[in-house]
């Protein structure tokens, strides 16, 4: 089984990518868990994260990471399902769509881009308020570059919000996969119940 969580930076998907690990190993002793994230393996992605926003710093982003995606899919996620693994990624194909079509690139280009990748079997995007997502990820930068962080979040606000009305079309987008979307402004424990109530009763 291949699942996927997706959102912006700050939705609390990594909390609940492991609150899945513990739930579905602690199952039966013959569930074998792996968890893996994108970017893959590719450096100069962090190169170009850096950069000024532009159309020209998306196209190579996108290109980027899909190259990335193909050898994820690959080296690792393929594989390990053919070995009856349960996969479960931070971040898919969903993040290049949501973010690069926020920068200006059309989404059926983006979508084509994608033809013939791997469909994972569940997607979970979290829905988290932009102000909400920041005051998280605020909560773990230290003192010194708090206002670094601010005035950046300040400029990149608008964009954001854009990235996350763009996960929100991702079942329009892909009407035959099984995306869920859920509030993401709940408590942990309250995303995990609706989380798990997708595994329940299937057969591990």
């Amino acid at each position: 089984m291949f699942i996927v969580f997706d959102g912006i930076d700050g939705c609390g998907k990594t909390t609940q990518v492991w609150k899945l690990v513990k739930y579905l190993f602690g199952l039966s002793k013959y569930v074998h868990v792996l968890v893996t994230r994108e970017a893959y393996k590719d450096r100069e992605i962090r190169k170009f994260l850096k950069q000024n926003e532009s159309e020209e710093k998306a196209e190579k982003l996108a290109e980027l990471f899909i190259n990335d995606r193909k050898e994820h899919v690959e080296e690792i996620i393929k594989p390990m399902l053919e070995k009856n693994v349960v996969v479960i990624s931070d971040r898919y194909k969903y993040s290049t769509i949501a973010f690069q079509a926020a920068q200006g690139i059309e989404v059926d280009r983006l979508i084509k881009m994608h033809e013939n990748m791997l469909i994972p079997d569940f997607v979970f995007i979290l829905d988290t308020p932009v102000e909400t997502a920041f005051k998280r990820m605020q909560e773990k930068i230290i003192q010194k570059e708090q206002k670094l962080a601010e005035n950046k979040f300040e400029e990149n606000s608008e964009l954001l919000e854009k990235v996350r009305q763009n996960y929100l079309q991702m079942p329009k987008f892909f009407p035959n996969e099984k995306i869920i979307i859920i509030d993401g402004s709940k408590t942990i424990e309250e995303i995990f119940e609706e989380v798990k109530k997708c595994f329940e009763g299937l057969n591990f």
